[in-house]
């Protein structure tokens, strides 16, 4: 299968050390089986390292890459849609609760908390945080996600998985 990397230079050789840790699924490498997503990723990173300055004469680049689950021995771990474990996942995550490093899987698989989500989640997270939630207010704000548009994300958790990475080519998002 193919994955995307939107970013704003071309990423032949993943970097575990590279970015924020406090993402959906911890730290990794993010790509998605989304063109037009991988794309909407580069045009942000491009913006921001206009913006702040930090790379010299950046682009907003998709690197492609072939990646075979089928032929692998990872550890993967797939989330099916918007449910109770994924939230609690993605706030144990976002809120440092849980490091990824203590994570038994190589490559984790499921929906993004892109703008539209990533507002959902930070209501819940701001109520949850002052105690003000019970599992009727967790499933008011999981029912709030059904209605976003379908999207995907892998986070690649390990060494192992990035080596089952192989890249195929980069483009220039136009536009």
């Amino acid at each position: 299968m193919l994955l995307y990397h939107g970013s704003y230079t071309e990423i032949k050789i993943p970097d575990l050390n590279y970015g924020r840790f406090n993402l959906d699924f911890g730290s990794g490498f993010y790509v998605t089986g989304l063109k037009s997503q991988s794309e909407k990723w580069a045009q942000r990173r491009f913006a921001m390292a206009q913006l702040i300055q930090t790379v010299a004469d950046p682009k907003p680049i998709v690197s492609v890459y072939n990646f075979d689950l089928d032929s692998t021995d990872l550890s993967i771990r797939i989330f099916d849609g918007y449910s109770e474990e994924w939230l609690d996942f993605v706030v144990s995550n976002r809120a440092l609760l849980k490091p990824m490093t203590e994570s038994k899987f190589d490559v984790i698989f499921g929906n993004v908390a892109d703008d539209d989500v990533a507002a959902v989640v930070d209501d819940y997270m701001r109520l949850l945080s002052k105690g003000r939630l019970d599992s009727d207010g967790k499933r008011f704000f999981l029912n709030q996600l059904q209605f976003s548009k379908p999207n995907d994300q892998y986070c690649i958790a390990s060494p192992k998985a990035i080596n089952a990475l192989e890249f195929v080519k980069s483009y220039i998002v136009e536009g």
